[in-house]
Parts: structure tokens; C-alpha cells; sequence
């Protein structure tokens, strides 16, 4: 079976977590690195990821996540056609970048579904607002 040709710009549904079904995943960016090969740089949106640090506790995107091929094989279903062209993904990216080429980043190699998870379990490992 042949790679899937993933581009810049598509937007694709995936498996989601349950109650998130409308969500979509946008690809943003593509990197080769020497140490992990091809990054994709997505955006997860329409989520309903807890964060206690917003008002009503609720994010409706994860604008930047750094991922494997194996992660995107594992999650994408369909194309859906383009992906918005909003920007908000380029700090995360920003950041993220800094951080990997210092040694203290990574990328996931786990389905979108768990990405969320975890993200959503270090942010409330991160404590309560007060």
C-alpha cells in the first residue's frame, strides 16, 4: 500500500474522540529533520479540549501539534477539502520550533485522539486556577 500524499493546506477528517465528530484536522506545515524525518505541523479543530485556563474551560482548537507520518496514518480518514488559511498555528510553531532545535521538544507519534488526551492531562496536571 502507498503512502498517502499529505500536503500543506488539506484539511481531513479523522478519527476523533467521541462527541468531537465535526472536527478537522488542518495541515500546516511540513519539515524534514535529521532526527525524526517528516513533521507535520497540524491544527486539531471544532475539539472540545478542557483547559482550566480559559473562561467556560473549554478550547476549541489545538492550533499547533508537531506529529509523525505514523500519527497522521493512524488518525486521517478522508480529505475534506482546504484547510482555512487562519495564522493562530504559527506561534505555536514558533515556540515549538525554538524548543526542538534546543533539545527540549519532540514530536508525537501517537493518533490525534491521544494527542488530545495528553495535552489535555498536562494542562490539568498544571493545577487548578484559582
Amino acid at each position: 500500500m502507498s503512502k498517502p500524499d499529505y500536503a500543506v493546506g488539506q484539511s481531513w477528517t479523522y478519527r476523533t474522540r467521541p462527541g468531537e465528530e465535526a472536527s478537522r484536522v488542518a495541515i500546516r506545515r511540513i519539515d524534514i529533520e535529521p532526527e525524526d524525518g517528516e513533521v507535520f505541523h497540524v491544527s486539531i479543530l471544532g475539539v472540545k479540549l478542557r483547559n482550566h485556563r480559559l473562561p467556560g474551560g473549554i478550547q476549541p482548537a489545538m492550533h499547533h501539534a508537531a506529529v509523525s507520518r505514523a500519527s497522521l496514518d493512524a488518525s486521517l480518514l478522508e480529505p475534506d477539502g482546504h484547510a482555512d488559511a487562519e495564522e493562530h498555528w504559527r506561534d505555536g510553531y514558533d515556540v515549538w520550533r525554538q524548543a526542538y532545535d534546543n533539545g527540549d521538544a519532540g514530536i508525537f507519534d501517537l493518533p490525534l485522539a491521544d494527542v488530545l488526551g495528553y495535552i489535555e492531562m498536562v494542562v490539568a496536571a498544571s493545577g487548578e486556577a484559582r
